[in-house]
C-alpha cells in the first residue's frame, strides 16, 4: 500500500515491506507510549523514514556507526534496514524507548543493530560514523563527537534550517578547524539539511 512511497531508492521489494513493518510497529508502539509526533503510519513514513534515507548515499562509506539519542530508531533503523553490512549502534538512554528498539529488532530481524541502554557519554567505544536525528544543538553534538571519535570519523547530523545549522555553528569556537559541509536533503515536506563534519 505504501511501497510507491519508496520508489525514488533502488532497493527490492522486501525491503519495502520490512520499512512498512517497522513504520507500522512505531504507531502500534505509540498508541501507549509516546515515541513520535506522527499521526498515522503514512506520515510517519513521509516525515520520519523518507527524511532519513534521503541521506542514504552519505552513509556508503560508513561501517561502524552510532546512533545518539535513537529515540524511535531514526535515522539507523531505515538504514540499517537498507544497509544490512553496516554495523549499527543505537544510544537511548530511555527505558521505554528502548525497549521499542529491543522489540523492532527481533521484529525485523536486525542482526546488524545493537541496543545500548546508556547515556551517551558513558560510552568508551570509538566509531568511525556518529549520527543523530532530532537530537541536540551542534556544539553538543560535537562535543560527542570529539568523545567518541578516531582520527578518521564523521559526524552526520540531520537539522533543518539552514539559518538555524548556521546559528548553531556561530556558537562553536574555533569551528574553522573542522572540515565541515552542509548538504540540503532535497525534502518535499520541509527544509532539511545535513551537516557532515570530519
Amino acid at each position: 500500500m505504501y511501497e510507491e512511497y519508496f520508489d525514488f531508492l533502488n532497493i527490492d521489494y522486501q525491503k519495502k515491506v520490512d520499512l512498512i513493518k517497522y513504520a507500522s510497529l512505531v504507531m502500534d508502539y505509540n498508541k501507549n507510549i509516546n515515541i513520535t509526533g506522527a499521526e498515522n503510519i503514512e506520515d510517519f513514513i513521509k516525515e520520519h523514514i523518507i527524511d532519513s534515507l534521503l541521506a542514504l548515499n552519505i552513509f556508503k562509506n560508513c561501517d561502524n556507526i552510532i546512533d545518539i539519542g535513537s529515540g524511535a530508531g531514526l535515522p539507523s533503523i531505515p538504514l540499517s534496514i537498507i544497509y544490512e553490512n553496516k554495523k549499527f549502534t543505537l544510544c537511548e538512554s530511555k527505558n521505554k524507548k528502548a525497549d521499542f528498539l529491543d522489540m523492532a529488532k527481533k521484529e525485523l530481524f536486525l542482526n546488524n543493530i545493537e541496543i545500548k541502554r546508556m547515556n551517551v557519554y558513558e560510552i568508551k567505544e570509538k566509531y568511525d560514523t556518529i549520527t543523530a536525528r532530532a537530537f541536540s544543538d551542534m556544539k553538543t553534538l560535537l562535543k560527542i563527537f570529539k568523545r567518541l571519535k578516531h582520527k578518521n570519523s564523521v559526524l552526520i547530523a540531520y537539522k533543518g534550517k539552514l539559518d538555524k545549522i548556521k546559528e548553531e555553528l556561530e556558537e562553536i569556537k574555533n569551528i574553522e578547524k573542522y572540515n565541515f559541509k552542509i548538504k540540503n536533503l532535497n525534502n518535499k515536506e520541509k527544509e532539511r539539511n545535513i551537516v557532515i563534519i570530519k
